[in-house]
């Protein structure tokens, strides 16, 4: 098989090998629906050699994908991240960039990346989705989320003001939790404005750990998205049986919580969309060359 953009979407695409089969990304996915079948003739003869039957079945291609990615998007993702990544001399990273009503994918990008026309010329690390399979802690990304929560339920509001301790907090004999810089009291906007680590755990007191796991997992984290990719991972969020004092805390400032971009980007989306928590799609359509669609 051959990809004219290269190294375009490389991830989301994935490649092929030697005798046509999908190895990595869409293309080991879909596998099956876009290898198509080859032909075929049966012939019978008789005794003497001379035939009498012939039945052939001719060869059928393979079924077509259409993506939501958006070659534009995608363009500019690519291009972008590979700029940041070579500003601050990071190892790699990955954008994602989704319709948060829909749940549409319109660019997913990872750096480094690929060409999938040489792909062995490439390790099998830099071959990997990132945005899909690897897991990080969110850190203040996810602070959001207990607010939120607490909003809800009407355990805290918009109004309320928390004391900061002056940057070092004292959850135990032995944990501290520290600012980068130190507050005295803030109002919850403010927490959320100087990504406060204190005032944070302040507002989820009056949470208990049920509380902060259901969170999690009603955001989606703990969970694969049901991308049709292989090898996606479903984060990090451990049984609250493995639960210590203090994992309430830590997860609600976005730590002993590991998660994906994707599974972030989601989680997002459900803000932005007034709380609905989308299956992403990157498939928008599945059809023959008869234009007979499928999906």
């Amino acid at each position: 098989r051959f990809y004219p953009n290269k190294q375009l979407a490389s991830h989301v695409i994935g490649y092929a090998g030697i005798d046509n089969q999908g190895l990595h990304g869409l293309e080991s996915s879909y596998d099956e629906e876009m290898k198509g079948r080859p032909g075929r003739v049966q012939i019978q003869v008789d005794a003497r050699g001379r035939t009498f039957s012939r039945v052939e079945r001719p060869p059928t291609t393979g079924m077509s994908l259409g993506l939501t990615i958006d070659k534009y998007l995608q363009h500019i993702a690519e291009r972008e991240l590979r700029a940041t990544v070579l500003e601050y001399k990071a190892a790699g990273g990955s954008v994602v960039v989704m319709d948060p009503h829909t749940g549409d994918i319109l660019a997913l990008a990872n750096e480094p990346t690929f060409n999938p026309n040489a792909f062995s010329l490439w390790q099998s690390d830099v071959r990997r989705n990132r945005a899909t399979q690897d897991v990080y802690e969110p850190g203040s990304t996810f602070k959001i989320f207990p607010i939120l929560t607490g909003i809800e339920n009407e355990i805290i509001s918009l109004t309320d003001k928390y004391y900061c301790e002056n940057g070092i907090y004292s959850l135990t004999s032995k944990n501290k939790l520290h600012d980068h810089e130190p507050h005295d009291t803030l109002s919850l906007k403010d927490i959320f404005i100087h990504s406060s680590n204190i005032g944070i755990s302040k507002t989820v007191d009056n949470l208990d750990n049920i509380e902060i796991y259901k969170l999690c997992k009603n955001f989606g984290f703990g969970t694969k998205t049901g991308l049709p990719f292989k090898n996606e991972s479903t984060g990090k969020l451990r049984d609250l049986k493995n639960w210590s004092r203090t994992s309430k805390t830590y997860i609600s400032i976005g730590q002993e919580i590991g998660v994906t971009n994707i599974q972030l980007a989601l989680a997002y989306c459900a803000i932005a969309n007034g709380g609905f928590l989308l299956r992403p799609n990157i498939i928008k359509k599945i059809s023959d060359d008869s234009k007979n669609i499928y999906e």
